[in-house]
């Protein structure tokens, strides 16, 4: 599967006028940060798409780990991955 390429939350140009795909192990990697980055509910017909990590300042500090761990196992529900946690 494959997927455009982002470099500090922007697509790459290809300069040809369209814009750089990546594949494989990349194509993960570049999906998996975008879920992890994207705000969950900012797109319309995708309310689940994104996470919640943003939210982390708000969490009491004695809480933060746990819904942490939360907000990436939401986010990456929809992916073939495996999240450890550490501490």
């Amino acid at each position: 599967e494959m997927a455009l390429k982002l470099l500090s939350g922007d697509y790459v140009a290809d300069g040809c006028g369209g814009l750089e795909r990546v594949e494989g192990s990349q194509a993960l990697l570049q999906r998996v940060l975008f879920r992890l980055t994207a705000h969950r509910g900012q797109f319309p017909f995708l309310e689940t798409l994104g996470s919640c990590l943003w939210q982390l300042g708000q969490v009491p500090s004695g809480q933060r780990q746990a819904a942490a761990e939360q907000y990436v196992t939401e986010a990456l529900a929809e992916e073939e991955v495996t999240v450890n946690m550490w501490t």
